[in-house]
């Protein structure tokens, strides 16, 4: 939007906008255009093809994914941000020539282009050279609420004059997600699906939430055995649950129907790192769920009272680094797996979010020698860590070098990694991030123990002194001997 009397293409008010910090303002954003755009031109050289012939050498996607994980490092966001990022400033040169020169010249405010490339994702091709030419001939002197209500106008009308792709359809976007949550202690499952199949389910769940919620009110004034109050909050307050909860403990406590597919047992246990202070009550410093999520203290405590065994995980009081255990044989043991885990909660090559719990292979680092052991590759800690299996494989292939560098036990290990796109970045392990706090609290407990200590004494010895008696800590008179001579006899 320009001010009246304003001209479009020339970001430089000069005096229609009179307050200096407003024009500093304006034409910042004409400069972040223009920034931007050249942004956009730099990561647009890293695109690739990923859709590739069949009879074509697979390797060129290796090459593009550690090109990827470059691009991240040089960005430091996450591999799968990386991803979306150089796509969308392929598509900016390519789908979006008009608005592009708009966006290099100036005029064209960062935040509505980049609505553009979002709105826009799905859109094939052709859809999208129209489009740019409609978005391109419209005047910018408009609010930003005018501009968003064009351009959702204009797509819907272009959604509407084509079929919708097999993939967008209702059916072709049943899935179910995990989402992040920024509530700590809190975690989301979206189910996305055809309305009719949604509302079947929410009915059926509904119907036997309040069937089992009856019969719950009907127990209650029996006296009878309470339905679904395994934890006996029912029985604690005389009520029945809500409808929500009932429907939450149907849902996460149902039988999955595999067709006979046998479900292989868990890699590894869902580990909620709890400190002991916390345990004992003495500390409110927040627990760990897989090495990632953060977990009230009140929430840890209650998990860690439900649990029948409890491991025990040391950590250098420091620097929190999870102290290693002793070398085996070429297979990884259990125990190795799991502190693997701890010191990386996600697949070891940075920038990658995969879970290390769920989609991970161990993995040497300095490649095991089978002919001459001892020359190398032990099986210990160190010499380890946790891929998941396209960084497995890139490893392999020599695209990703990986470098673990000597380090005090009671420090975090550090690895280099060396990423053949030309990136090269050094990692450090996990730590745990309650030791610190918890080793804080202790040491105040021990100072204000030692101090409790001094003053008692000091109150002990002022109130013998008013008293006259001794201060024990005075030389007691000498008693005169039994014997003849001193000791020896």
């Amino acid at each position: 939007m320009v001010p009246p009397g304003g001209d479009l293409e020339d970001p430089i008010l000069g005096g229609l906008l009179t307050d200096p910090g407003l024009q500093e303002i304006w034409a910042g954003g004409t400069a972040e255009s223009r920034r931007q755009a050249a942004h956009y031109r730099r990561l647009a050289a890293f695109w690739r093809e990923t859709e590739i012939p069949k009879d074509a050498d697979p390797a060129c996607l290796d090459v593009y994914e550690a090109e990827t994980l470059a691009v991240a490092l040089a960005l430091r966001c996450t591999r799968g941000v990386a991803f979306h990022r150089i796509n969308d400033a392929h598509r900016a040169l390519t789908s979006f020539p008009r608005c592009f020169a708009r966006l290099e010249a100036g005029v064209f405010p960062v935040e509505w282009f980049g609505r553009l490339l979002l709105r826009t994702r799905m859109f094939p091709e052709p859809d999208l050279a129209a489009l740019d030419a409609q978005v391109a001939s419209w005047p910018l002197d408009v609010t930003v609420e005018q501009y968003r209500r064009k351009l959702s106008h204009a797509l819907t009308r272009i959604e509407a004059s084509r079929g919708t792709p097999a993939q967008h359809t209702p059916e072709g976007r049943r899935r179910v997600d995990l989402l992040p949550v920024g509530e700590d202690g809190i975690g989301c499952l979206q189910v996305t699906g055809p309305i009719p199949e949604i509302l079947d389910l929410a009915q059926r769940l509904d119907a036997a939430a309040r069937a089992i919620q009856d019969t719950q009110r009907r127990a209650l004034e029996a006296g009878e055995p309470l339905p679904l109050d395994a934890t006996g909050a029912i029985e604690a307050h005389g009520k029945p649950l809500s409808l929500a909860r009932i429907r939450y403990e149907l849902l996460t406590g149902a039988t999955l129907d595999t067709d006979g597919v046998k479900v292989p047992a868990a890699r590894f246990r869902l580990t909620v790192t709890v400190p002991a202070l916390t345990l004992l009550g003495i500390s409110e410093e927040p627990g760990t769920l897989d090495g990632t999520i953060p977990v009230p203290a009140s929430m840890a405590r209650e998990l860690a009272g439900d649990s029948e065994v409890w491991y025990r995980v040391l950590t250098d009081p420091a620097s929190g680094a999870f102290l290693p255990l002793s070398a085996d044989t070429y297979r990884p043991s259990k125990p190795m797996l799991e502190h693997l885990r701890l010191r990386h909660a996600t697949c070891a090559v940075p920038g990658c979010t995969r879970a290390s719990s769920w989609a991970t292979e161990c993995d040497h680092i300095q490649e095991y020698d089978h002919t001459n052991p001892e020359q190398g590759g032990q099986t210990e800690v160190e010499n380890l860590h946790l891929l998941c299996w396209m960084h497995h494989r890139l490893k392999t292939t020599g695209l990703l070098d990986p470098i673990r560098h000597p380090t005090p036990t009671t420090k975090p290990g550090v690895t280099q990694w060396e990423i053949r796109a030309g990136a090269s970045v050094a990692v450090r392990d996990d730590t745990d991030l309650a030791t610190p706090a918890t080793i804080a609290d202790l040491t105040a407990a021990w100072a204000a123990y030692q101090d409790h200590r001094e003053q008692r004494a000091l109150t002990i010895k002022h109130r013998k002194q008013q008293r006259g008696t001794p201060d024990p800590g005075d030389e007691p008179p000498a008693r005169p001997s039994p014997y003849d001579e001193p000791p020896p006899f």
